[in-house]
């Protein structure tokens, strides 16, 4: 089966790399798509996958988000080469597009905050984690019951299942000892409009810490400077190592603070809203992940669980693999 997979952000490499050697190896033929932002072309890269490139990322206007949308959309449309199905994380191409040409599309998703229209408008099948709270879309928009399919863990839990850490990561920092920093994504159409970071004062706040800025533009990497404890790579880090490693993870998104909290590690998220994601409030209840956009807050928490480190073992991930794998090979052998 000829299968398509677009690839639009960089946490999605993570995720869908497990699915796709799973896919190769059982002798699917794939196509490769890839929208040009942040780490997603180097990391797709990194995996041995040259994929073909379509769009990039549109700052925070709308207007401008919205004109990106669709001009990509035409250029998948009448260039991408033929396919049997679409699968993607998100899905508000592969579900667009796969509608257009008569195929079938498969949507993965643990995101119920950003723009998800034409992914559940048009869709075949949907993945979701057993936390998503899905109810309410799958209301709106009259999706059938056998076109859901649940999975008991966390999407962080697919590619944690295999994750072994690389003994030299050390060596690519210059210290051994570190917290970690990534700023809130404020060009994102999910954040507030008039959101600031809190990044500057979180660098005033942990002065006492060596600290691992991932700034996520180049304009952000402004903020380090002057800051001695404060250091910055010039390219990608394998996410996972950073978790693994890191003494703690402060975040102004969620996919760091879920990957760091499933690996024991002390999670801070600071996004920017009231809103969280339904994986993250999950999280949160659970007690492995702290909500915070009060820096004094935030760095008390740190000061309290800067030496816990969890063991942690991979066996509840693995079996949260395992059944993805499955609930992917049903629905192909469904298709099919």
């Amino acid at each position: 089966m000829k299968i398509w997979i677009d690839i639009t952000n960089t946490p999605h490499v993570n995720v869908l790399m497990p699915i796709i050697k799973h896919l190769q190896k059982n002798g699917h033929d794939l196509i490769f798509t890839a929208r040009d932002f942040s780490e997603t072309l180097p990391l797709l890269r990194q995996n041995g996958i040259e994929p073909l490139v379509y769009g990039d990322h549109k700052g925070k206007s709308r207007l401008k988000k919205a004109i990106g949308l669709f001009s990509r959309m035409w250029s998948l449309l009448f260039k991408l080469p033929k396919f049997d199905v679409a699968f993607s994380l998100g899905g508000n191409y592969t579900s667009m597009i796969a509608a257009l040409r008569g195929k079938k599309s498969i949507v993965f998703s643990d995101n119920d905050i950003s723009f998800k229209f034409f992914s559940f408008a048009f869709g075949d099948y949907f993945i979701f984690p057993y936390y998503f709270k899905y109810q309410q879309i799958q209301k709106k928009y009259h999706i059938k019951d056998s076109q859901i399919k649940t999975f008991n863990g966390f999407k962080e839990d697919i590619y944690i299942a295999d994750y072994v850490p690389d003994k030299n990561f050390l060596k690519q920092l210059p210290f051994e000892r570190f917290i970690t920093i990534r700023p809130e994504n404020l060009k994102a159409s999910y954040v507030p409009k008039d959101s600031k970071t809190i990044v500057p004062q979180l660098f005033e706040e942990l002065k006492d810490y060596n600290i691992l800025f991932l700034p996520r533009y180049e304009e952000e990497k402004q903020m380090a400077k002057g800051y001695d404890n404060v250091w910055y790579p010039d390219g990608p880090l394998r996410g996972l190592d950073v978790c693994y490693f890191t003494s703690a993870m402060l975040t102004g998104a969620g996919t760091f603070a879920r990957e760091a909290a499933l690996l024991g590690r002390p999670a801070v998220s600071f996004f920017p809203s009231e809103v969280f994601l339904s994986v993250d409030e999950e999280m949160q209840r659970m007690g492995i992940e702290f909500k915070s956009r009060n820096p004094k807050e935030i760095a008390q928490y740190v000061r309290e669980k800067n030496t816990y480190r969890a063991s942690v073992s991979q066996e509840r991930s693995k079996k949260v693999l395992d059944e993805v794998l499955q609930i992917f090979d049903n629905i192909l052998k469904e298709i099919e």
